[in-house]
Order: C-alpha cells, then sequence, then structure tokens
C-alpha cells in the first residue's frame, strides 16, 4: 500500500532583529527577559530537542515560579505557543547561545566576542535596539553538608572515659561515633587528646574562579554530653577552664580516609582557619566564619576540616582543666542538628553588561503534497526498537575465574556446606576512583577470555567465534536465517560451504528483502534443475541431465584482519545560520557485510559430495559422472577429481577428495558433470578445511522439524515423524547400509 507525505518548504524570515522600536524589541522585554531569567535560575536553559518541551509548559512551569510570563501580548510566543524550546548550543561557556523557540531562533550573543558563562546570567534592563542586557549581577548560595568525619584518641595515662584502655600511649579511632569531640586532659581524672576531622565532599562544586562573600561553618552541641555516664554537658565551659580555648579549627594541608593511621589523622596539620572553641554555655552552638581562609584556592576544603587541641600531653599531672567540647556529626538522628557548611559566592567578571539577548530569525512552513512512498523510519513517529534504529547489542566476550579453592591440603576434614570457594578472589568488574565501572586488567588478573563473538546475521544469531588461541568456529544459517544448517570448528565462517537445495522456496517476511544478504553457497541460477524424485536427504537434490554440468565458483582470499570502516558524508545545515552542517549518510563498505564462500589461500580443503545414477545399479560403484575441484592461478589451474568414498548405499555414494589451494589461487570451482547416458542426481556437498569438523542438518521447509543429521563423515541420521509430528524411528547411514536405531510409538487415549 503507497502512502503519501507532505514536502516541508522553509522561508527564512531574517528582518525581525532589525526592527529597533517594534513589537519584536516590545516582546524581546516584555517576554523574553522573565522567561529567560527563569530558565537561567531553573538550570533549563539547555533543554534537548529530544526533550519534547513545550513552549506552553515552559511557560506555566515560570508563572508557578513566580516569573511574569504572558503570552497573549506577544507575537513570537503567541505563534509558537504549541511548538517545542529547545536548545542549539550545548556549551554553557562561550560567546553565544542559541535556542529554537519554536519558528524562531533566539539568541544570547557576548559582547565584543568575549566568553560568557550562560549559566551564570542575570538580566538588568533593555537597551533602545529591544535587546535584553545581563550581567554577572546574581550570587550562588548554596549549603553544603559535611558527608564523612571520623574521631581519632590519644590516651598517655588512665582515663575515666577510656576505661578499658590499659596500655600506654594507646592511639585510635572511631568511624562511626554520632558525634564529633575535641578534648584534651592531664590530670587525674585522664590523661588524654581528642581530635575530630570532617570533610564536605560537595565542596568540590565551589569554582576556582569565585569569590566567597560568606562561608559559615556551623556546628551543634551534642544534646547528650561529652560522655554520658561522667560528663552530662556538651562542653566546658570558659569560667571552667581558666579561659583557656577547647580547641582550634584548621584547613587540613593532606587528604585523608577511614583507612589511614590512627596515629596520622591525630598528627595533621594545616593552616589555622582562626576560630577557637571556647563556650559560654554547656549546650553552646557554633557558627565558624570560614572566609578569611578561602581568599586562595578553594581546593582547601577539598582535604577536610580538623578540630583539635594544640597543647602538649605533660609528663606528668600538671594542668587541673579537663577541656572538652561535643558537636553532632553527620550520622546524627536529628537532621536539623547535623553540622553543613552555608557559603555564597559570585565572580570577579566586571559587573557590566556581558551579554545581550534577541530574537535572531523566524522561520514559516508551507506542507506541499509528494507522491513519494511513505517510509516507516523517516515518519514523524516510530518505535526505534521496531526498525533496530537503537542498535542490536550482542554479546563480545565471555570470561571465566581461573584461580585456585581455599581447600589445598586433602588431608584436612571436609565441610560441604562452607568449602570451596575461591581464594583471594576478585571479581570481573572494579570500581574505580572516579566512581566509575571498569573491567580488571585480563593480562594479570585470574579472569581469562574463553570466546570473542566475530560475526552475528541480521537476526541476531552468533555465526562465527574465537579463543585466545585463534581457532575458529563457525555456523551456517537457512531458512531465511532461522536455523543452523551447518556447524563447524577449527574454521572461519568464509572457508566454509553446504548445501542441500532444501530451502530455496523457503519465503520470510517480504520487507526483509530490501537488503538481502548472500547465501553462502549460491545455487539460484540451477533452481530448475533441482529434483523431487530423489533425494539423499531431504526433499531435494540437483538434478544433472546427460552431457550437461552444474557448478560454483569461488574467490580465494588472503586472511582478513577482522575490520571494516565507515564513511560519511555532511551537508550544510540550512536550518542552522552559525554554519554548522548534519549528517546526509553513512556508507559502509564490502568489508563490513557477512561474506559468502570464499576460501583462504594455501589451505587445504575437503571437498564431499553424494550421487546418484538413474537407471539400473550393478557395479559397487558409478561412472557416469565426474566431480572436479578446479584451483585457479594466474600461472595455469590445478584440477582434482574426486573419487568414490565408500559402497553405494541405497542408490546413493559418497565422494570425497582433498584439494591445497596454492598460495597464488585466484578462485576455487566446484564441477559437477555427468558423463554419461544416465540423469546424475547431486546432494549435500560440503567444504571445508582440512583439519577442521563439519556436521550439517536437514529441516523440513513446512514444519521445520529436523529430518537428517550428517556427521562428520557426511554420513546422515534421519529422523522420521508420524502425523502428529512425534519422532518414531531414527535411522543411520554407515557404510554397511542404512540401519535402524530405534523405534518407537505412542498414543493418547481419547475419552469419547
Amino acid at each position: 500500500m503507497r502512502k503519501y507525505f507532505f514536502l516541508t518548504l522553509i522561508i527564512i524570515i531574517t528582518g525581525l532583529r532589525v526592527s529597533g522600536q517594534g513589537a519584536t524589541a516590545t516582546c524581546a522585554c516584555t517576554c523574553l527577559k522573565p522567561l529567560f531569567d527563569y530558565l537561567i535560575a531553573s538550570n533549563r536553559l539547555y533543554i534537548k530537542e529530544s526533550d519534547h518541551i513545550l513552549l506552553s509548559t515552559l511557560i506555566k512551569d515560570a508563572n508557578a515560579a513566580g516569573y511574569s510570563v504572558s503570552y497573549s501580548g506577544c507575537s513570537i510566543l503567541t505563534n509558537n505557543i504549541n511548538n517545542y524550546f529547545y536548545a542549539v548550543t550545548t556549551a554553557t561557556s562561550g560567546s553565544q547561545y542559541k535556542a529554537r523557540l519554536g519558528d524562531c531562533a533566539v539568541v544570547l550573543n557576548a559582547v565584543n566576542n568575549g566568553t560568557v558563562n550562560f549559566t551564570k546570567l542575570a538580566s538588568t534592563d533593555c537597551d533602545n535596539s529591544g535587546k535584553v542586557s545581563f550581567n554577572y549581577g546574581k550570587p550562588v548560595h548554596k549549603k553544603y553538608l559535611v558527608t564523612r568525619s571520623v574521631n581519632t584518641y590519644m590516651i598517655s595515662a588512665t582515663s575515666d572515659i577510656f576505661p578499658t584502655v590499659t596500655s600506654f600511649a594507646k592511639y585510635g579511632m572511631d568511624t562511626a561515633a554520632t558525634n564529633m569531640r575535641v578534648g584534651f586532659s592531664a590530670n587525674s581524672t585522664g590523661t588524654y587528646q581528642l581530635t575530630s576531622v570532617m570533610a564536605i565532599d560537595s565542596a568540590v562544586n565551589i569554582p576556582d574562579d569565585a569569590i566567597i562573600l560568606s562561608a559559615t561553618l556551623n556546628l551543634f552541641a551534642d544534646p547528650t554530653g561529652f560522655y554520658p555516664s561522667t560528663y552530662t554537658n556538651a562542653h566546658v565551659i570558659r569560667s571552667e577552664t581558666d579561659y583557656q580555648s577547647i580547641g582550634t579549627l584548621y584547613f587540613s594541608s593532606d587528604p585523608w580516609t577511614y583507612k589511614m593511621d590512627p596515629v596520622l589523622i591525630h598528627v595533621l596539620g594545616g593552616s589555622s582557619v582562626g576560630d577557637v572553641v571556647a563556650a559560654d554555655n554547656h549546650f553552646q552552638d557554633f557558627s565558624f566564619d570560614l572566609v578569611s581562609g578561602l581568599t586562595g584556592s578553594k581546593r582547601i576544603l577539598d582535604n577536610g576540616i580538623i578540630l583539635k587541641n594544640d597543647k602538649t600531653l605533660p609528663s606528668q599531672f600538671t594542668d587541673p582543666y579537663s577541656l572538652y567540647a561535643t558537636f553532632c556529626s553527620q550520622r546524627n538522628a536529628d537532621t536539623t542538628k547535623r553540622p553543613y557548611l552555608d557559603i555564597t559566592w559570585t565572580f570577579a567578571t566586571d559587573t557590566g553588561v556581558v551579554a545581550q539577548l534577541y530574537i535572531d530569525s523566524c522561520y514559516t512552513c508551507k506542507d506541499v503534497a509528494s507522491g513519494i512512498c511513505y517510509s516507516a523510519v523517516t515518519d514523524t513517529s516510530v518505535n526505534p526498537y521496531t526498525y533496530g534504529l537503537t542498535g542490536n547489542w550482542q554479546p563480545y566476550r565471555s570470561f571465566a575465574y581461573y584461580g585456585p579453592r581455599k581447600e589445598s591440603d586433602p588431608t584436612d576434614s571436609t565441610h560441604i556446606r562452607t568449602d570451596g570457594t575461591f581464594l583471594n578472589y576478585a571479581g570481573f568488574w572494579k570500581m574505580t576512583t572516579d566512581s566509575t565501572w571498569q573491567a580488571q586488567d585480563t593480562a594479570v588478573s585470574r579472569w581469562v577470555w574463553n570466546s570473542e563473538s566475530t560475526l552475528f546475521n541480521r537476526k541476531g544469531a552468533e555465526m562465527e567465534n574465537k579463543d585466545p588461541l585463534g581457532r575458529y568456529n563457525a555456523a551456517i544459517y537457512g531458512y531465511q536465517d532461522a536455523l543452523a544448517t551447518a556447524v563447524v570448528q577449527n574454521a572461519r565462517f568464509r572457508e566454509i560451504g553446504y548445501e542441500g537445495f532444501e530451502d530455496y522456496d523457503y519465503i520470510g517476511s517480504t520487507c526483509d528483502s530490501v537488503c538481502s544478504v548472500p547465501r553462502n553457497f549460491d545455487f539460484s541460477a540451477y533452481k530448475s534443475a533441482f529434483d523431487t524424485t530423489e533425494a539423499h536427504t531431504g526433499r531435494y537434490s540437483l538434478r544433472v541431465n546427460a552431457g550437461s554440468s552444474t557448478g560454483i565458483t569461488a574467490t580465494v582470499t588472503a586472511a582478513d584482519d577482522n575490520t571494516f570502516e565507515l564513511g560519511y558524508t555532511t551537508m550544510e545545515n540550512t536550518c542552522s545560520t552559525n554554519g554548522s552542517t548534519v549528517l546526509k549518510r553513512i556508507v559502509a563498505g564490502s568489508d563490513a557485510l557477512i561474506p559468502s564462500f570464499s576460501p583462504i589461500a594455501g589451505k587445504r580443503m575437503v571437498v564431499s559430495v553424494w550421487v546418484k545414477e538413474s537407471g539400473q545399479c550393478d557395479g559397487t560403484s558409478y561412472t557416469g559422472n565426474q566431480v572436479s575441484i578446479v584451483v585457479g592461478r594466474a600461472a595455469g589451474n590445478i584440477s582434482t577429481v574426486a573419487t568414490p568414498s565408500g559402497n553405494i548405499i541405497e542408490g546413493w555414494e559418497r565422494y570425497e577428495v582433498v584439494v591445497d589451494v596454492a598460495t597464488d589461487a585466484t578462485a576455487l570451482t566446484v564441477n559437477m558433470q555427468n558423463t554419461g547416458s544416465n540423469t546424475v542426481y547431486f546432494d549435500d556437498l560440503r567444504i571445508h578445511p582440512y583439519n577442521a569438523n563439519m556436521k550439517s542438518y536437514v529441516y523440513d521447509a513446512e514444519t521445520l522439524r529436523l529430518m537428517a543429521e550428517l556427521d562428520e563423515n557426511n554420513y546422515a541420521a534421519f529422523y522420521e515423524y508420524d502425523d502428529d509430528g512425534s519422532l518414531i524411528r531414527l535411522k543411520k547411514e554407515t557404510e554397511r547400509g542404512v540401519m535402524t536405531i530405534t523405534e518407537s510409538r505412542s498414543a493418547l487415549l481419547n475419552d469419547y
């Protein structure tokens, strides 16, 4: 059935932006200004075309967010209210941002061809030409939570809060605490020093070129106290410490992780923030000003923040005061008391105008009827999985793990439920430092690849694979790629051939004929000679009348490198004004197609075929036919004649010959000739490398049941079925004739 589609004519209108005081200028100021303020503030400036966001949806969202956007008084919004909005450019920084607003292009240009970060802009006012001006006047405010923390301690004598520690000096750390503690004690109640380290992982998002306007680290007193059974207060206050500071805040000079030695964490150094912990009440919350420490590199936050007491533990109890402060960590159950950094920054760019917004051009579309055939692939709405547009993914390699078991001593007793695990097992995938999954280095790991797929047919079935030693396995598919008709070990797909003449009338979907795949062996030119009166297996054989011959020629090739190339052509993008191009076509060479039979030069091949002559069979071998294999060479052809191999079995005789394909060969021809007066029939022709092993299969073209299986010597096993499709008999072809191997009968009892 033929359909028609409409050819769209595009008419570009470039005069809109020259009307200084007209409707366009008013529209840009009254409509686009608040709309783009919303897009920048909500991080929606770079909507993709594939997102299919209507302009009406954006206007609705902008008004809901408090931006007054009206389309009724603006023609560009009114005319495109049901069209899509999307960004044409993708870079967040540059000299120009361009977006498509329905039929119109809107441009945000940097002044003086400068470079602008479009996501940081804020609109100011409009000039006389109607362009909307933008600057960097909008500061960025963020709230970053403390994401990691650890408490460390050093104990040099008996302590009432560490009663289980009996050997000194003792270092330790707590990575699961719900609080962060800093402290110092050198008296009869205990001798210890407490340090906390915290990290704000989200601080990596602070730009290096940011100017910090404010930065406050907020810590909240732990309501459960410092050590609840002994010290119920969170902090010790000034009057109880002779007005000493409890601790000092530092930016760490070295990064830290949970896996570091507590001794190393305890002695971490850094630059002082300048704030000290000195409490006026026992449950005081603290806010530390970090601005002075962030005037230089913002990456100083990436190493973490240290809360420690700088006093040195004496050898004797000389300090009567115990100093301590306790704050909630990021693990505290009360989310309102978890520590965080409140930070605001801007940029050093001139606060003057850095970019201007205006309407660049518009186009209108007219539909003209065309008689071109409708294509589902180029339609506006199509399921990409139906046509394979999203790609058909297939497995590439399979891996196996080679490693010893934990149980290596045969004298050990066996525990069935727990034994048998691998020793030092490592998974195939590993997590990298940037939180992405990566395969282990198979060159040094215990993961060894066993099979690599090298060829698939268009229906996704594997046609060829190889192992690490370069040994190939291959399969030939027939019946419109539905069933395997031959499988071979130790040979490539292009080196093998099988023809049983069975599936030439098997017709699949007519839509698949657009890009037909060539047959492995193609005897289509002799289709009129396919005969059903005689067949070695299946229903068909190839009939050759007296004085006639049939044959097939294949090109001999050198070993290939399993690669192919794609070429692509681009053309000018008529819907863009920035000189961009679009993809016109992708062209693949013939090396990207599934190869047909083309043996490799320098290899030894085996050719076998079954032959039957009509008329009375009086001898032990046929004499009225000839099967010859010709190796074509520039220096002269080499011809080899196949001879009978075995007795005549129920009228059929097997011919087999070994052929050496010369290194300078260019072609290989198999010629089947009738040299007598009787009709000759040929069936089950096979060619494969000498060191390969082939099995082939014959199916019923209507039911697709297996009718025969030919072994590595090209002898058949026949399968026979009853009217219900149940297997009733298996017969095997041998040198002494066809013998029945198994036979069975079954029936279903009817209740009526």
